[in-house]
């Protein structure tokens, strides 16, 4: 899917590049810029962390879903921009990386790191803190 993005983007970046105005673009290449920015602006709108009946909700733009909280193991408070978690539903760089299951792992940079943190704590106190 990425590989397709970037190749697709590669192309239609050739002709904006030399298209002067939007009309004289082609319609597959307007379609593409138009469906990026929903996109980008679906994921910067709809981005968020719930906490609802022992369970993590999380939301970004299309990317949904819901971790069981007593079976988070481990949170790592992450410092650098660059994550090795293949789930990222964030919009910050400097978030929490949760480690649940026994592999499993999702970036997450909610606005309060710390009383968020809290929360999970009060439902499952054997989180490990590093």
């Amino acid at each position: 899917m990425i590989l397709v993005l970037v190749v697709f983007g590669t192309i239609a970046s050739f002709f904006i590049i030399e298209s002067e105005t939007i009309e004289e673009m082609p319609i597959p290449i307007r379609i593409f810029l138009g469906l990026i920015a929903f996109l980008i602006l679906w994921i910067l709108v709809d981005t968020y962390y719930k906490i609802r009946e022992h369970k993590l909700h999380y939301c970004s733009g299309p990317i949904r879903g819901q971790i069981d909280i007593l079976k988070i193991n481990k949170i790592q408070n992450v410092k650098t921009w660059y994550v090795t978690s293949l789930l990222k539903p964030a919009l910050g760089s400097y978030g929490l990386t949760i480690t649940y299951n026994k592999f499993d792992d999702i970036y997450i940079s909610p606005k309060n790191k710390e009383d968020f943190i809290a929360e999970l704590l009060k439902i499952n106190p054997n989180i490990q803190i590093i």
